[in-house]
């Protein structure tokens, strides 16, 4: 059986939200230990399935607007807050979701987040690019050049053992590899149209729409096309392919996510 599917990104979204919920380990550590989401588009979907309810205040830190890249007023607000006077860099990252025990804690700073994060924690990281061969990127506006937040999380990662979930919605997708895009985005260029970026390497596990598929129903997915006019600029067209039951529960739960929508943005 066969079925076609079309996700506009925010449907895609709140799917691969859905399917990433779905995992063991990410049910696993929100029975016995931490779950931490780096605010953006894509944890947004997870926090609002979680707590039936949409975060207050900063929801997303960095994004790419019709101006440019920037950030949020929060953010901005955040960093020029942090930079106003010396400030131990360590603990200037302090807007995450965290969760521990299925409960979501007070605000605290990333590194005493990650000093808490062992083996069965994970964390979750949405990402600015993803390559045919899965292969992922995050921008970094921070000025400090050190790899911003995520620099700070992989090296925790490395000495914790703790896993990292990147959702990836395929409107990510770039015609080439992420080792050749890292190279040639460069914070210090001349002209930008917003604020300039450089592209870290990540590593970490990938969920697409055709991890979620996958993970959600067990049929395959094959994207077939992309774009779309009014209103769907940027979707996604899967074929669904499986056995009868399979291609049904992956069709009636893409329908789930039709109108799909995010806050407005605060730039």
């Amino acid at each position: 059986m066969q079925a076609q599917i079309v996700l506009t990104p925010n449907e895609s979204k709140k799917l691969i939200a859905m399917a990433i919920l779905r995992m063991p380990k990410i049910q696993n550590a929100l029975k016995n230990g931490i779950l931490v989401m780096h605010p953006s588009s894509s944890t947004l979907f997870i926090y609002e399935m979680l707590f039936g309810k949409r975060p207050e205040g900063l929801w997303v830190c960095g994004c790419i607007a019709r101006q440019g890249l920037c950030g949020t007023r929060e953010s901005e607000e955040l960093i020029l807050e942090q930079q106003s006077e010396p400030v131990d860099k360590r603990k200037i990252f302090r807007k995450s979701f965290f969760v521990e025990r299925g409960i979501l804690q007070e605000e605290a700073y990333l590194d005493e987040i990650l000093g808490k994060m062992g083996k069965g924690d994970v964390y979750i990281k949405g990402v600015n690019a993803v390559d045919v061969y899965g292969n992922t990127g995050v921008l970094i506006g921070n000025p400090d050049g050190g790899g911003g937040s995520i620099g700070m999380v992989l090296a925790a990662k490395k000495a914790k053992g703790f896993d990292i979930i990147l959702p990836a919605g395929l409107e990510k997708l770039i015609p080439g590899v992420i080792a050749d895009a890292s190279k040639a985005a460069d914070r210090k260029a001349g002209l930008t149209m917003g604020m300039p970026c450089s592209l870290y390497r990540m590593s970490g596990e990938k969920v697409d729409e055709v991890d979620a598929i996958r993970i959600l129903s067990g049929a395959k997915a094959t994207p077939i096309s992309a774009g779309g006019l009014g209103g769907a600029e940027g979707s996604i067209v899967l074929a669904i392919d499986g056995g009868d039951e399979q291609v049904t529960s992956a069709f009636e739960l893409a329908k789930t996510v039709k109108g799909a929508q995010l806050p407005a943005l605060n730039i």
